[in-house]
């Protein structure tokens, strides 16, 4: 009977991994869109130039922090 009780809890934990993996740590970009890099000291200059030529287009940059 106990293990019965945490049947769900263990389902609702895999779904929500397999969630996680596949919305956040997949490096797969959809067809047509530029792979994910890393924004480093040394491409800066790269990365604001290919942001500023989209101008016309919707534009996000997300920027993740360990703190």
């Amino acid at each position: 009977m106990l293990k019965n009780k945490y049947l769900p809890l263990l389902a609702a934990l895999c779904v929500g991994l397999a969630f996680g993996w596949y919305f956040l740590w997949s490096a797969s970009t959809p067809k047509g869109q530029p792979p994910l890099a890393s924004l480093t000291p040394g491409n800066t200059r790269g990365f604001a130039n290919e942001f500023n030529q989209a101008a016309a287009n919707a534009r996000m940059v997300l920027l993740l922090s360990p703190t």
